[in-house]
């Protein structure tokens, strides 16, 4: 008898478990459709990051230019107004504003050929790149207080 009724039981519970496992066509229907939503909702996350990536980009991209072009007249205006009266100085300081010169142009370039999507190499470049142009101001207004001694 006991037999019997733990092999109904056991009976019962694979029944019970089998009868709440199972999905009908309608509630397939209704996962199929909220995955579906689902992948919609993910694919227009991910379109707006890539555009809010790309936005954030091309601000960074044209600040970063306007500072180097503003590095490059102060080269230039700097280049014009060499105060020094012996050659040899003066040749000293062209030599250094022709070098950074190059440097700012070599900035000018990394930006235009930069192609990185990684959010951390971004963060990096970005970092790097301002760190430089900071160095290249610094170093122009180094000059430019030399030149007015």
């Amino acid at each position: 008898m006991k037999t019997t009724n733990l092999k109904t039981m056991m009976l019962a519970c694979i029944v019970a478990v089998g009868i709440i496992s199972c999905n009908s066509p309608k509630q397939k229907a209704e996962n199929l459709e909220n995955a579906e939503e689902n992948l919609i909702k993910a694919q227009d996350d991910l379109d707006k990051a890539v555009l809010d990536s790309a936005n954030e980009y091309d601000r960074y991209k044209i600040e970063s230019e306007a500072k180097l072009k503003a590095n490059d007249l102060k080269i230039a205006e700097l280049k014009t107004k060499m105060k020094a009266d012996k050659l040899e100085i003066r040749t000293k300081y062209e030599e250094q504003l022709n070098e950074l010169e190059m440097k700012n142009a070599k900035l000018k370039t990394n930006i235009e050929d930069y192609k990185e999507t990684d959010k951390n190499k971004w963060e990096i470049f970005k970092s790097n790149l301002n760190k430089e142009i900071e160095d290249i101001g610094k170093a122009i207004t180094k000059m430019a207080e030399e030149n007015q001694k």
